[in-house]
């Protein structure tokens, strides 16, 4: 197995056979900086939260929920969880 060479414009070349010896699939995403390896099914489960959160947001619109109002009941839930642990 080759070793990771260092090139002056892009930076780092990982040899995909490292990556293909981590077992499962996994989707790259290029940064300005950085190289994120995922799984597709933490892909999947980014997409589900971001989609949650949209609906959660919406609904907090349509109802008239004021952002004081959510801060209030989120402090309520973790004083709640802290009497608990």
């Amino acid at each position: 197995m080759k070793a990771v060479k260092q090139t002056r414009r892009s930076g780092v070349v990982i040899p995909s056979a490292w990556v293909k010896s981590w077992g499962k699939p996994v989707i790259a995403y290029r940064g300005a900086e950085i190289l994120i390896l995922e799984s597709p099914a933490r892909t999947a489960s980014c997409k589900r939260l971001a989609r949650m959160v949209s609906k959660l947001r919406r609904a907090t619109r349509e109802l008239g929920i004021t952002p004081d109002q959510i801060a209030a009941e989120v402090e309520a839930v973790r004083r709640e969880r802290a009497r608990r642990s």
